[in-house]
């Protein structure tokens, strides 16, 4: 099974587009989170403006109660005393005997606080002569007549009158008195009775208020005058004068007896709320709440709550693009895979149709050279059909995250040979020239993986061939870009001037089981996985891939890599290749191979490639037979041929067992591995049960001769 990943999509213009397809979604989100914010907000608001007119109302409830409470007290004990001294003058009391009685009242009001807590003195203005209670002696030029107390009190006509505040000329302090006018039985004025209250104690109540948060108490008198203000300059002076917001609230107050809850801008420039209160006197007791130290932590839950919401909101949004982007991608997924399994099935059955065209063909033949034509096309589709699978099983390795790399110290001119050998019969197919340069400045000997490299360079070289015309130019370069100590970059460029790429194909050049157009399949062929497969290789070298090209003009694949500087020498490089054909003939004539395999065909195929060299061949049918047969003669045999998968016993344990032999000649007898399981984890495998080597499956006879040549005339064990 395969999981289709890395589909190459180019994300920007993919999220871009899902914005825009789903801009409707994504404002229905914010709107929807902008309302929780904002509901959240003003439902916050309305409980802090309900806390701070509860603490405003009650504060504002017990200040008046206070104020009034002691006012009114006076006021009532007052009356008592004027009353009193009315009938004392019905009754024909003289001045000195009222006096005394003043001295009297006077020494009980101090010594009773409880009774007028702010009493000063009591005095009185009788038949024109002054009484004052507390013995005080009015200095030169003060006429009582003209005094506040006085005027106020005949103008209220028997009346009691409240006067507003002024300086005493006793102490020389803030003060306020009750008069009142004194008659006797016919309506005549005996004068005027008063007393003084010290202001200081009110004013320094409402002034002293404990408000939350930074707030404060005020006194106004009837006429609009601030008497108790925080800013003391204000004290005294009209509260119109005090700005614009003061205005606003004096026009309150000549239309209301009461204000609660009202939002001014304080003399300071603070937004604030003004609570007030007009007592029986006429004058108006208030205290300002300064309104941002309340709405503080609304403002910063506000900012809280919006940037919670923003979150929440790029988190729902970003879910809902990714959400469509995976729907997308599985749709790309989806269509890529299908499209995959249409030109692997079309690939996979090109070369089969070769394969049983050909054998039917060869069957039907007479002469010899026509089934030697034929055999010729049969091995052609059977190596490109070996390819496709190679190619599968890579990208299968590497979906799975299994391919790894074998670094190995090799002269690089032998990756150039190699690939050149491979791919010149395809080259001079088509009539293309090729040129390779190589830069001196690149290493002789490099570490990497040589199978892979060669690998990357011959898909990169099989596409330029595909896409460069008949007598067309392909060139492959190489030079070293930096080096860093043993290490080195090396950037190797494949140039062709074959029919280009748009940008369009470009990023999708190098996604799993893509090509850059579906028709390319259809007129060049191909799985589309060889450049996948090759910058995933590239990217496990440190390297990275890219590509110049316009349509039309070529293109230029570049890579890089990160390899080690090697010391191979290539005048030590050993010689066991292949001889020709003749040079085969009985090379291993005395030799005696055990080949174990389940598969009649597959002995049938080994015996038939080395029935010319002389080796004789015993054969086992699993892994249980192949060491009974060792171990009943294990001299007579140089080397095994193991196959993995077979019934009774396998591969792996029959090699254990035979390792385990208490024999000289089972420790060290060759045992290489023959079998279609040819990933780098099943060679280790072998490798590690004991083997010495593995040949892959199916079988390449000059592999094959190469492996057989190493172990049985150059092997020393």
């Amino acid at each position: 099974m395969f999981t289709v990943k890395g589909i190459k999509i180019d994300m920007k213009l993919k999220v871009k587009k899902l914005i825009t397809e789903n801009y409707k979604q994504i404002l229905i989100v914010f709107l929807a989170f902008l309302l929780m914010v904002l509901i959240s907000y003003y439902y916050t608001g309305y409980i802090v403006q309900k806390q701070i007119l509860a603490i405003g109302e009650e504060t504002m409830n017990t200040t008046q109660m206070s104020v009034s409470a002691g006012l009114s007290e006076a006021e009532l004990m007052f009356s008592n005393a004027a009353q009193n001294l009315q009938d004392k003058l019905i009754s024909g009391y003289s001045n000195q005997e009222l006096l005394l009685y003043l001295e009297d009242i006077n020494y009980s009001y101090q010594n009773e606080s409880l009774l007028i807590p702010d009493f000063l003195k009591v005095y009185a203005y009788i038949r024109e002569e002054f009484l004052d209670g507390s013995g005080w002696v009015p200095f030169e030029g003060y006429i009582p007549s003209e005094r506040p107390w006085y005027i106020g009190a005949v103008a209220n006509g028997g009346k009691i009158y409240f006067t507003e505040p002024y300086i005493d000329a006793d102490t020389g302090g803030m003060c306020i008195s009750f008069s009142q006018q004194i008659f006797d039985k016919q309506g005549r004025s005996y004068g005027v009775m008063a007393i003084d209250l010290n202001l200081t104690r009110t004013t320094d109540y409402i002034a002293n208020q404990e408000i939350a948060n930074n707030g404060y108490g005020v006194l106004v008198d009837d006429q609009m005058n601030f008497t108790t203000h925080r800013n003391q300059s204000f004290i005294g002076t009209e509260m119109n004068k005090a700005g614009e917001g003061y205005k606003k609230l004096e026009l309150l107050l000549t239309e209301q007896d009461s204000i609660s809850a009202a939002r001014f801008t304080d003399a300071d420039g603070t937004d604030s709320i003004a609570f007030f209160r007009t007592i029986f006197n006429g004058w108006h007791i208030g205290i300002i709440i300064p309104r941002a130290h309340y709405f503080k932590p609304v403002y910063q839950l506000g900012i809280v709550l919006g940037s919670l919401g923003c979150v929440l909101m790029l988190i729902l949004s970003y879910m809902l693009i990714r959400f469509r982007t995976d729907k997308i991608r599985s749709e790309e997924e989806s269509r890529s895979k299908s499209n995959f399994l249409a030109r692997m099935s079309h690939e996979m059955r090109t070369p089969m149709n070769a394969i049983i065209g050909m054998i039917n063909i060869a069957k039907k033949s007479d002469g010899m050279e026509e089934v030697q034509e034929c055999i010729g096309k049969i091995n052609d589709s059977a190596n490109h059909l070996l390819g496709i699978i190679d190619d599968v099983l890579d990208m299968s390795k590497i979906e799975a995250g299994k391919m790894e790399l074998s670094e190995t110290d090799f002269c690089f001119t032998d990756i150039i040979e190699q690939v050149t050998a491979v791919m010149n019969f395809k080259l001079e197919e088509k009539h293309q020239n090729f040129i390779v340069q190589i830069d001196e400045n690149v290493p002789k000997s490099i570490i990497t993986d040589k199978q892979r490299l060669a690998q990357i360079i011959t898909n990169l070289l099989s596409n330029a061939n595909k896409f460069a015309p008949e007598d067309g130019n392909i060139s492959l370069s190489v030079h070293k870009a930096d080096d860093s100590g043993n290490r080195c970059t090396l950037q190797i460029e494949i140039k062709d001037d074959g029919i280009g790429i748009s940008e369009e194909q470009q990023a999708r050049l190098f996604g799993s089981f893509e090509q850059a157009d579906n028709s390319i399949s259809r007129k060049y062929g191909g799985t589309g996985l060889g450049l996948a497969i090759s910058k995933n290789l590239i990217n496990m070298m440190d390297g990275s891939i890219w590509v110049d090209s316009r349509p039309g003009e070529g293109a230029r694949f570049i890579f890089t890599i990160t390899v080690g500087i090697g010391a191979a020498d290539e005048n030590e490089r050993p010689d066991i290749g292949v001889s020709e054909a003749d040079d085969n003939k009985n090379i291993f004539a005395g030799k005696h191979i055990l080949l174990a395999d389940d598969v009649e065909l597959n002995r049938e195929i080994l015996i038939a490639l080395l029935e010319d060299s002389g080796v004789t061949i015993d054969c086992a049918q699993n892994g249980r037979e192949a060491y009974d047969k060792y171990a009943c003669n294990p001299g007579a045999y140089d080397m095994i041929f193991m196959d993995i998968h077979m019934p009774e016993m396998d591969g792996y344990e029959a090699t254990r067992m035979i390792r385990k032999m208490n024999i000289a000649e089972a420790q060290v007898i060759p045992i290489v591995a023959m079998t279609a399981n040819v990933f780098r984890e099943d060679i280790e495998k072998c490798l590690l049960v004991g083997m010495n080597d593995h040949i892959g499956k199916p079988l390449d006879i000059n592999t094959v001769i190469v492996k057989m040549k190493q172990y049985l005339l150059l092997f020393t064990p």
